[in-house]
């Protein structure tokens, strides 16, 4: 077993909509799970955008990294038994979901900075590929939001991977753009 982020998709938009789903590549290896924003497109590749960890969340539109879990040898792309073992390599096309107000979505543990509290949030982080728990979406002083994008922790469940069951939690998009 590996030690990679799996992401299992529910109701989503993007799954319906082609236009929320982008074509993305990073400089270097990311998880699928892995929070981005778009940067420009890549030369000489019109469909695809550079992307990279947010680094203002409370202004940037955020996607969720969540590529086929294949790799490609020699020429053939193959199925990956174990999703733990699945990374999106560097320099190399993956896929990201825009995010709206009532997707669901379930990630492992290791998707998280800390370990989340069921009832509460969890929000992208600046300069991490990772979502961090939070109590709540909006700074306290203000009442402006933290974060473009914010996910409420439904529930603490299961993935089943190679006859191991892995801790995952279900999210929510409870406010996007």
């Amino acid at each position: 077993m590996g030690n990679h982020v799996v992401v299992k998709i529910g109701k989503m938009a993007s799954t319906n909509v082609d236009s929320y789903v982008v074509s993305v590549q990073n400089t270097v290896d990311m998880d699928n799970g892995s929070m981005v924003v778009l940067g420009d497109r890549i030369p000489g590749q019109p469909e695809i955008y550079a992307c990279s960890a947010p680094t203002d969340v409370a202004t940037q539109e955020v996607l969720l990294v969540e590529s086929p879990v294949l790799v490609e040898v020699n020429g053939f792309r193959l199925d990956i038994d174990d999703p733990t073992l699945f990374y999106n390599p560097a320099n190399r096309p993956a896929r990201a979901r825009k995010l709206k107000v009532g997707d669901r979505f379930t990630i492992t543990a290791n998707g998280f900075s800390a370990a989340p509290t069921v009832g509460q949030y969890a929000l992208p982080a600046n300069g991490s590929y990772l979502l961090a728990p939070a109590a709540s979406i909006t700074d306290s002083s203000t009442g402006a939001p933290l974060s473009v994008v914010a996910f409420k922790v439904v529930a603490q469940t299961t993935i089943s991977v190679a006859g191991n069951k892995i801790t995952a939690y279900e999210l929510e998009v409870v406010h996007a753009l």
